[in-house]
C-alpha cells in the first residue's frame, strides 16, 4: 500500500551550488605562513615513559615519566596522579603529583596534591596548603642592588691602631 519508490539522488550541478559557494584561497609559496600553534605533548594516565622527552609548547604528564623532561619556553604540569622521576626545566612548572629530581624554571606552583622530593631552582615560587616539598630550593633571581665597589683599603680596628700609636712613642724614646 505504501511503498517508497527508489529514485536515483539528483546531484546539483556547479550552476546550483555558485551562489553558496565560499571563494576558496589559494596559498602563495612566497606568502608568510601562519603562526604556528602551540604543540602538546600529553603522557596519558596508564602510560609509563622511559627516556626523556625535549618539547616546545606545553607538556601535560597524567601518568610516569622515568627521564628528564626540558621544554624551551612553555609549560610542563604535572596532574594529580602524575610521577616524574628526573630533571625537570621549563618556563613555567606546576606540580600537583609526584616528582623525584631538579626542577628549574621561572615560575614553580606547587599545588594542594603535590609531593616534591629535590631541589627547586625558580625566580617565583607558590606552595598551596598540602603541597608536601622535601630539599633544597635556590632562588636564582637576579638582585636589584647595584653595587659600585671600586676598590677596598684595610682600615685597622681601634685596638691596633692605638697598640701602633703606643709604639711609635717608644721607638721616639728609645732612639733620644
Amino acid at each position: 500500500m505504501f511503498r517508497k519508490q527508489n529514485k536515483p539522488a539528483e546531484v546539483p550541478t556547479e550552476k546550483e551550488i555558485a551562489p553558496f559557494a565560499m571563494p576558496v584561497e589559494k596559498a602563495e609559496p612566497d606568502a608568510p605562513q601562519p603562526q604556528e600553534k602551540i604543540s602538546n605533548t600529553v603522557i596519558a594516565r596508564d602510560v609509563c615513559f622511559e627516556g626523556n622527552i625535549t618539547a616546545i609548547g606545553q607538556v601535560y604528564v597524567y601518568g610516569e615519566v622515568q627521564g628528564n623532561i626540558t621544554v624551551k619556553d612553555g609549560l610542563v604540569k604535572v596532574m594529580r596522579n602524575g610521577l616524574v622521576n628526573g630533571n625537570i626545566t621549563c618556563l613555567e612548572l606546576i606540580i600537583n603529583g609526584n616528582v623525584h629530581g631538579e626542577c628549574k624554571a621561572q615560575s614553580i606552583d606547587i599545588d594542594e596534591h603535590a609531593n616534591i622530593h629535590g631541589t627547586l631552582n625558580y625566580e617565583a615560587l607558590s606552595v598551596k596548603k598540602g603541597g608536601i616539598f622535601v630539599g633544597n630550593a635556590d632562588t636564582s633571581r637576579k638582585s636589584d642592588v647595584k653595587t659600585n665597589v671600586i676598590g677596598l683599603t684595610a682600615t685597622p680596628v681601634a685596638s691596633e691602631s692605638i697598640a701602633a700609636a703606643g709604639e711609635k712613642q717608644e721607638t721616639k724614646l728609645a732612639k733620644k
